[in-house]
């Protein structure tokens, strides 16, 4: 699919790899995935479970955020941003048909796991990522929807690859990892996040919204540490 974006240089702009690497190093060096990745059941429901909060209201984050448009017809002009943001509402329409809802997977999943009571803690660093996710500025926000992409990127390909982890479903599969796994026709969640928070932050350097990125990955492993010490304090 040929999308149009505010931006054709952002794989110049961004170091994507730095911030992927950071990401995967997070996922990596959790006490909680790598148990899970190892085939500890106690750790993929108390991931599962710990970050539903998170995962349940992303979804009502995204459609309830206001996308002004002033800013953006101010800098590339009223056709331009008409163009842009059509092709990219049909390019997510498109995505969200085939990957279908993320949140509906993550459940799914847990019940494949036999987690049939989601009604745990929102701990700290959970509800800290809840909060991010509701921020008003455009380009923080877009820059922590590309943190949790990056997240959830790294988290699918170290998971999805594990048959101890996988096994443990009742379906052999993890279903929400796959899902974040799938080839883009076009460009991918993480390539509209990050231009979008460029066009929304033009005053910002690559840098400094790379910042925010991290900001948000940080954040989600200090939440993986977290929902260890609520649900698993052996492992602290």
């Amino acid at each position: 699919m040929s999308v149009e974006l505010f931006h054709a240089d952002n794989s110049d702009f961004f170091d994507v790899l730095s911030l992927r690497c950071c990401a995967a190093d997070a996922v990596r060096g959790s006490s909680l995935i790598s148990c899970a990745e190892q085939g500890d059941r106690s750790a993929a429901i108390a991931l599962k479970v710990g970050f539903w909060p998170f995962v349940r209201e992303f979804e009502f984050a995204i459609d309830q955020q206001h996308l002004s448009r002033q800013v953006l017809v101010a800098g590339f002009g009223e056709p331009r941003v008409r163009r842009v943001f059509t092709g990219i509402a049909r390019a997510v329409r498109e995505m969200k048909q085939e990957e279908g809802s993320h949140s509906a997977h993550w459940m799914r999943d847990a019940q494949c796991l036999g987690v049939s009571d989601f009604g745990g803690p929102c701990v700290a660093g959970v509800q800290a990522l809840i909060d991010r996710a509701h921020m008003k500025d455009l380009a923080g926000f877009f820059g922590t929807l590309a943190g949790t992409e990056l997240i959830a990127e790294e988290l699918s390909r170290y998971l999805v690859e594990s048959r101890r982890f996988t096994d443990l479903f009742s379906r052999r599969r993890w279903m929400w990892g796959e899902v974040h796994l799938l080839a883009d026709d076009g460009p991918s969640h993480l390539d509209i996040d990050l231009d979008l928070a460029r066009a929304y932050g033009p005053t910002a350097s690559g840098v400094e919204i790379g910042q925010g990125v991290l900001d948000t990955i940080a954040l989600f492993a200090r939440a993986a540490d977290d929902v260890v010490a609520a649900l698993l304090p052996e492992l602290v």
